[in-house]
């Protein structure tokens, strides 16, 4: 018996981005550009946006909702409106979805400061003058 495919119940398409949750996380973080001055001030946090997508894809009014602070917010803001949909194809209904996404700022951790000593002592046992003379050499490397 030849099995029946079932009609999907969802009747308007919505805008997706391509390559789904993950293609939008890697693009958010790959074109996060850090503000000097949080950097500066170690400011760490999420901003969160909203927004609407319209049925061509592009990104229309993002509006910040969870702020952090001017710098970030626009640089959030910035991130969202290159953002570029696939279009949905509704048989002519014009449709906006509302969107929301959430980016991180967060600085990688600072290493811990590196020592790094060298000390040079030579050999005080007699040189025999047919091999060449050599030094000894230490180092001591902390991290």
């Amino acid at each position: 018996m030849e099995e029946k495919k079932k009609k999907s119940k969802r009747f308007l398409e919505k805008p997706q981005y391509p390559g789904g949750a993950k293609a939008l996380r890697d693009f958010l973080v790959a074109h996060l550009q850090y503000p000097q001055d949080a950097m500066e001030q170690r400011l760490e946090g999420t901003v969160s946006v909203s927004y609407q997508v319209n049925d061509d894809g592009f990104v229309e009014n993002p509006v910040v909702v969870k702020s952090l602070s001017p710098s970030c917010d626009e640089e959030a803001l910035r991130l969202v409106q290159l953002l570029q949909y696939d279009p949905a194809r509704n048989r002519g209904v014009r449709l906006k979805v509302n969107c929301k996404v959430n980016i991180n700022f967060h600085l990688a951790p600072t290493p811990p400061p590196n020592t790094i000593t060298y000390t040079v002592t030579s050999s005080p046992k007699p040189q025999k003058p047919s091999k060449p003379s050599g030094g000894g050499y230490s180092y001591t490397i902390e991290f």
